[in-house]
Parts: C-alpha cells; sequence; structure tokens
C-alpha cells in the first residue's frame, strides 16, 4: 500500500511505494499482436512460490501480488478512468489492518456473520477481489490516504439496497427465534446487491483536479480472456474536469458524469463482483469524515448521500435480538483478566492515536496524551499502556468495539459506530489543502 512520506531534507512530499522484484505484467501491454496471448497468460499466471521478496517488504506482499495478478487478469483496467497503465495498484475497499492476522480474522469472522460474503463462502477475505478494485497509484492514494472522492450506489439502487436490507433484517430476527445460530438470509449475488450502477462523489473537488485539470476517462473498454481472440482495440478517451462534488464533461453543455457499471470479466470467469455493501461502508467512512469536519460546505447531493449511506450501513450492522454475541462470550479467555474487567468501559470513539511516523505531521489530527507518557510510569511495567496498532486501536480497545459491534442488544447506531471503528480504527483522512497551507508558511 501507498503512503505518504516527508522528506525533511528536501522539505516536501512523496508517494512511497513498496519495493518489488519485478511488477506483474500487465495484459494491455505487448510489444507485437503475436505477443497478446502469451502477455495475458503471464498475467493469469500466479507468482512463483521461490521467488525471493525483498527483506524490507511487509509480510502481506505475497498475498498483495497474488491479489494484484487476479486484478489484472480479470479486471485489467482502473475502475474509475478505464486506463491499463502499468502503475496500477490494489485498492482495498475495506483496509482494515491486515498485518494483524488476529484481528483480521475477526475482522473477516465479523463481516461473514454480516451477510457481506456470498452464501457459499466460508468467509469474507479481505485480501480477495470481492474486496479489491484496480486504480492508478495518484488516484489510489486520493482515494485511500485523502479521501477525495468516493464511489456510490446509484440513488435509485440505494434506496432499493435499503429497502432490501431491511426485509431481510426482518427475516433474520424471525429466524434467529428458531435457531439463534442460522446465517444471515442476505444473498448479495442477486439484485439489488449484484452489480449495481456507481455513482462518483468529489468530496474535495481542488484537491482532486486542482486549476481546472482533467481527468481522461476510457469509453468502449475492451477486454482480453484466455483462450479467445483479442478483442480490435476501439477504446475513445473522453475528458472530464471537476465542478462542486460532480465530474463533467470538459466541453460544453458540461453534463455529468452518468452513474456506470463496473467493467471486467469477473462473471465470465466465475469470480465474484466487488462487495457492493463494502463500497458503501467505505463511501460512509469518506462521507462522515467530511460532514464532520466540513460539513456546513457540504451540497445538498453530498447531505443527502450522507445521510443515505448512514442508513445503509446501520442496516448492514443490524444484529437482531437473540443472537449470541460471539465476541462477548470470548472476551475474557482472549484478554487478560484485567481487560475483562475492563468489559463495560466505553469504546475509544474519541480518542485519536498516532504512529510514530505521524507525529506534528501537517494535516494530520493531532492524537489525545495516553496515560503513561509520563516518565514516572517507566518504573513500573506491570502499568505500562498498551502500543496501539497501525489503525490506531490497543488490543484492549479492538475487543472492545468487536464486542460492542457484535451486540443485539446495544442501540443500532451505536452499533454501527462501533463497527466502523473497528474496521476503520482511529485514523483520518489527512488534509491535502492544510498540509500545503503548512508547506507554504515554512
Amino acid at each position: 500500500m501507498s503512503r505518504i512520506v516527508f522528506e525533511r531534507d528536501a522539505q516536501q512530499y512523496r508517494v512511497g511505494l513498496p519495493r518489488l522484484r519485478k511488477l506483474p505484467p500487465n495484459p494491455h501491454i505487448y510489444d507485437a499482436p503475436t505477443a497478446k496471448d502469451a502477455a495475458l497468460a503471464r498475467a493469469n499466471a500466479p507468482p512463483s512460490e521461490s521467488a525471493q521478496a525483498d527483506s524490507e517488504l511487509p509480510t502481506e506482499s505475497t498475498s498483495l501480488k497474488r491479489l494484484r495478478h487476479r486484478l489484472l487478469a480479470h479486471d485489467q483496467r482502473s475502475f474509475l478512468t478505464g486506463s491499463a497503465v502499468p502503475d496500477l495498484q490494489v485498492a482495498h475497499i475495506l483496509n482494515a489492518v491486515r498485518r494483524n492476522s488476529v484481528r483480521k480474522q475477526g475482522v473477516e469472522s465479523f463481516l461473514l456473520q454480516q451477510g457481506l460474503s456470498p452464501q457459499t463462502y466460508i468467509t469474507f477475505d479481505l485480501d480477495a477481489p470481492i474486496n479489491a478494485i484496480l486504480l492508478e497509484a495518484s488516484l489510489h492514494v486520493q482515494w485511500d490516504t485523502y479521501g477525495t472522492f468516493c464511489f456510490v450506489p446509484a440513488e435509485a439502487n440505494a434506496v432499493n439496497m435499503l429497502e432490501a436490507l431491511r426485509q431481510s433484517n426482518q427475516d433474520w430476527e424471525h429466524l434467529v427465534r428458531l435457531n439463534p445460530f442460522l446465517r444471515r438470509p442476505l444473498d448479495v449475488t442477486a439484485e439489488p446487491y449484484n452489480r449495481p450502477m456507481w455513482d462518483v462523489i468529489l468530496l474535495h473537488p481542488y484537491a482532486m483536479l486542482p486549476e481546472g485539470q482533467p481527468l481522461a476517462i476510457a469509453q468502449n473498454r475492451t477486454f482480453h480472456q484466455q483462450g479467445q481472440p483479442s478483442p480490435e482495440p476501439r477504446v475513445t478517451w473522453t475528458s472530464w474536469i471537476a465542478s462542486g462534488d460532480h465530474l463533467v464533461a470538459a466541453s460544453a453543455p458540461h453534463e455529468p458524469l452518468a452513474p456506470f457499471i463496473a467493467s471486467d470479466i469477473r462473471d465470465r470467469v466465475l469470480e465474484p463482483p466487488i462487495s457492493s455493501l463494502a463500497m458503501v461502508i467505505n463511501a460512509h467512512s469518506k462521507l462522515d469524515a467530511f460532514m464532520r469536519d466540513h460539513g456546513a460546505t457540504a451540497t445538498p447531493r453530498i447531505q443527502r448521500y450522507s445521510q443515505l449511506m448512514s442508513d445503509l450501513v446501520t442496516e448492514i450492522f443490524f444484529v437482531p435480538e437473540g443472537r449470541p454475541n460471539v465476541a462477548a462470550q470470548e472476551y475474557p479467555r482472549r484478554g487478560s483478566a484485567e481487560d475483562a474487567g475492563m468489559a463495560g468501559a466505553p469504546p475509544p470513539d474519541q480518542t485519536m492515536h498516532q504512529s510514530p511516523d505521524e507525529e506534528n505531521e501537517p494535516g494530520s489530527r493531532q492524537g489525545t496524551p495516553r496515560p503513561g507518557d509520563n516518565t514516572s510510569f517507566v518504573d513500573t511495567p506491570a502499568e505500562a499502556p498498551e502500543s496501539p496498532a497501525e489503525d490506531g486501536l490497543t488490543d484492549t480497545e479492538f475487543r472492545l468495539v468487536e464486542a460492542k459491534a457484535r451486540d443485539p442488544k446495544l442501540a443500532p447506531k451505536a452499533r454501527a459506530n462501533a463497527a466502523m471503528m473497528m474496521l476503520f480504527g482511529t485514523r483520518d483522512y489527512r488534509d491535502y489543502n492544510a498540509e500545503r497551507a503548512h508547506a507554504l508558511r515554512d
């Protein structure tokens, strides 16, 4: 995953990318027409198990390489622009902590309980195509780090999803009375969840496309499929600029970008489409952060979608009365005795933690000092505070929010807030305008 790195010598920011020995081949890039099928075959081939990774790469790099190979074979292009450039990156929709295997399993188990996976699946794999799209490196940073834009279902699709979820939750509540452990009756492979129309909302248009900078989007996209004749290229490029919360045509009469269906060949290779409910959760995190920090400037469209995504997320994280809270039952044996005594403590909703790499960086939300920062605690190791993980939550805090996210007796909004904290932690989207203003003052 890319990250923003501050170079103190140069006094500037740069995008830091993980170093790889060799990029997987892109099926759209070839030296001659006869090499098309060979390029596609190489893209479909899994990474070599004997290949040695860079010693500084995180342990997730192997699974990330495999996921990128699958997306290059099945999606082939940027989800937004349709570009097939070599710097396409895996953009996780639910970008939860994946380096901590215990937390990863907890999140995947929770998402399976909530029915985000197809009924035939035994887990919701965070490192699978169902939870990922391809984006150019620059758009990946904009989407994941700065939250300058988000993807939402077209309004009619979103309303249909909300009605279907409410009916599904009523059915689940009835089934739980018969058997508390019955799986949620939610079929995400059927309408209205399967392949909805997607719309783009610009939350920070002047950060995403400053000074009238255009964004090229491909129309009439072609896709390669192994064993099939290569299609004739017929892609045409259209130019779009930012206008309010819309992408609009660069030329008059500046029509807004119409909602679109994800373009890929997943259905042809029996690969499930991206999780529309996961994308709703992702959009809610961005819209909620925008309304909290910039609500006074929100357009009517942003306000409307913010409420709609909030209502959807509340229904997604519904847990019926009578459903056992597995996390709460396991809580004492998963933590220490002292941790178990904290089960009634309030969730760390207002606590913002930072990693050492982010301390005092412009545009970052300042962390709340933790107990134990004083040197008087150095001589008492037993009372030393826990270190937060990369999501800003300590192990105890994560167990608390997990228990609350699974608690059927909690108020719906409070349970949804706990679930969002479990998935996204305390980290906030970075503020590019604040970073730039800080740099200009120095």
